[in-house]
């Protein structure tokens, strides 16, 4: 059995079979030495391994996905069209074109966590799937992609990270592929390859052979919808606007659907400190009290409006000629008064009219 040091894995070659040029450089556009330089220096470092199992380790050429259409691409990381599964497999028709916030994806991608350990509740070390710098790129490209998409293409994509060596002091590249497609209103996001590091054995031997940042050994799953091939450790976290259906009866831990106006706003109520929520809350509470307030002030108004109304309809004063006593004349001139209806000099005048009366 190979040891983990001497584990690897085989590159990934676009292999366009679209009559529109992809963007992705297929092998044979790759510098050949370059290439065969890396084969050579892998052979050499399995120089005790058996020639069945080294020929095993070699890449496969043709097990890749087809890219019908490149969205955009920088060195190995990509977006990307692509069928939605093998050749003579059916699926359901995805709801493609489709339109969604470019901001709407990064922020609910950004509220997408895996727990590393075991565990039901938030503080047993969940972290997020992907950084916020591929979130900003998946956002842009992912929401162009779907607008462009038939509805018998998924969108796939390779997006670069880093992991954190020696006390931090410096960093390790890895890779998260996955795909992507929105259908029932929802997107759903398998997961193929995460944080995928070129082995050190062979960066190793191909830095000995004066071979830097090659990665023709490596494979970006971009994943499927038969089977998990997934290597991620742990599990994702079901949160707002967050499932995994699967995960219950075929137990793919992968496949993500997301709602992702709810998991994008969600994700930004998360961000809020919970002192600034408090004093908002305290706010909007304030407003609706003084817009209650307001609105019976408004109707007691409007009832005083009608009372003088009607009283001069009739003829009849505040301050005498009325049925009703003075002491309840009295009061209705109080609170004309006080709610500003009548002048300070009128408000005295017919308080002498009704106390002269009595």
């Amino acid at each position: 059995m190979m040891s983990p040091e001497l584990s690897y894995n085989p590159p990934v070659y676009a292999v366009p079979i679209h009559r529109e040029k992809s963007s992705l450089t297929p092998m044979r556009h790759r510098p050949l030495s370059r290439f065969f330089a890396s084969m050579l220096a892998l052979m050499v470092m399995l120089g005790g391994t058996s020639s069945a199992a080294a020929l095993d380790l070699l890449p496969s050429f043709f097990d890749k996905p087809a890219i019908l259409k490149s969205i955009w691409k920088e060195q190995e990381q990509y977006v990307a069209l692509t069928t939605q599964g093998k050749k003579g497999m059916a699926f359901p028709r995805n709801a493609h074109p489709a339109t969604l916030d470019g901001a709407d994806i990064r922020d609910a991608l950004k509220s997408v966590e895996v727990w590393s350990e075991g565990g039901f509740f938030r503080n047993e070390e969940a972290h997020p799937i992907f950084t916020d710098a591929q979130c900003e790129v998946l956002g842009r490209y992912l929401a162009d992609a779907l607008l462009k998409a038939k509805s018998n293409e998924d969108v796939i994509f390779n997006v670069r990270g880093y992991s954190k060596l020696l006390l931090d002091s410096a960093k390790e590249k890895e890779w998260t592929s996955g795909r992507v497609f929105f259908v029932d209103g929802k997107l759903n996001l398998i997961i193929g390859t995460y944080h995928l590091k070129k082995d050190r054995g062979i960066k190793g031997a191909e830095a000995s052979a004066g071979i830097l940042d090659n990665y023709n050994d490596l494979v970006f799953d971009p994943g499927n919808r038969t089977s998990s091939t997934s290597k991620m450790e742990g599990r994702i976290v079901s949160s707002t606007g967050i499932t995994i259906p699967g995960a219950a009866d075929s137990g793919r831990n992968d496949w993500i659907v997301i709602a992702v106006p709810t998991a994008a706003q969600a994700y930004r109520e998360a961000q809020i400190p919970e002192e600034q929520k408090r004093t908002a809350e305290k706010s909007k509470q304030e407003a609706a009290k003084l817009t209650l307030e307001r609105r019976e002030m408004r109707e007691e108004m409007a009832r005083m409006r009608q009372q003088i109304k009607a009283m001069q309809g009739t003829g009849a004063s505040v301050g005498a000629g009325s049925n009703q006593s003075p002491e309840e004349r009295l009061g209705i001139l109080e609170k004309l008064h006080a709610k500003k209806l009548i002048s300070d000099d009128e408000y005295q005048r017919r308080r002498d009219a009704i106390l002269k009366d009595i």
